[in-house]
């Protein structure tokens, strides 16, 4: 919350310094990618806070998680394309009903004239990260602590759409938090979910770019 306070603030100053709209799509993406640094930050101070709390009374072992081989992590991240694609499908059935083409058209506009690469780090990396720790290894892991994996995971996937401020992507978010919790559950290691959030984010990037071509 704090660091889309600041997000939002500095593109407000932005806008209001003359540059309007124009302004806002032009430095939304970067806004994006620093804020998601900044959020990491006391994210990660409360996570090993909340675990060493976690190991201390019984809910969590020191038996080390399962590690993650490279063949494993390549299946995540296409694992996340995949559910992205159907997610964006079943948004697809329902845009009559969301305004689809609204968004499509904002999203084009923050897209214009950025460098994939510059994409990517900002919107398939570094925010996939930030959103992980909090509303998987935060959120989900304290609520699995004394709930079942489904009421866990709905309700973090819930947390995770609201977070997202539009119907839209409320809807395609909560799709993709819940399976990301439930995959984050069977294969017991936290980066389990990071991989397949940042599959998820980049196909999408990629295919908003070169889909039509």
């Amino acid at each position: 919350m704090i660091s889309q306070i600041v997000g939002y603030a500095g593109l407000w100053l932005i806008m209001k310094s003359g540059g309007g709209m124009d302004a806002y799509y032009q430095n939304a993406i970067l806004f994006t990618g620093l804020t998601g640094l900044l959020a990491m930050i006391p994210c990660l101070w409360f996570y090993s806070r909340d675990r060493a709390a976690r190991k201390i009374g019984g809910l969590v072992t020191s038996q080390k998680p399962w590690q993650l081989k490279i063949p494993e992590m390549l299946l995540l991240l296409g694992m996340g394309a995949a559910f992205s694609q159907f997610a964006n499908m079943l948004v697809g059935i329902l845009q009559s009903v969301l305004n689809y083409q609204e968004y499509q058209e904002s999203m084009d506009q923050l897209m214009e004239g950025k460098q994939m690469w510059f994409l990517i780090l900002s919107m398939g990396i570094i925010a996939p990260l930030a959103e992980e720790i909090v509303f998987r290894w935060l959120i989900y892991l304290r609520l699995r602590d004394h709930f079942s994996v489904l009421f866990s995971a709905v309700i973090s996937a819930a947390f995770f759409g609201i977070y997202h401020g539009n119907v839209l992507q409320a809807v395609y978010a909560f799709v993709l938090g819940g399976i990301f919790a439930w995959f984050l559950e069977m294969g017991g290691n936290k980066w389990t979910s990071v991989l397949m959030h940042i599959g998820a984010n980049t196909w999408i990037l990629i295919f908003s770019e070169y889909a039509q071509t």
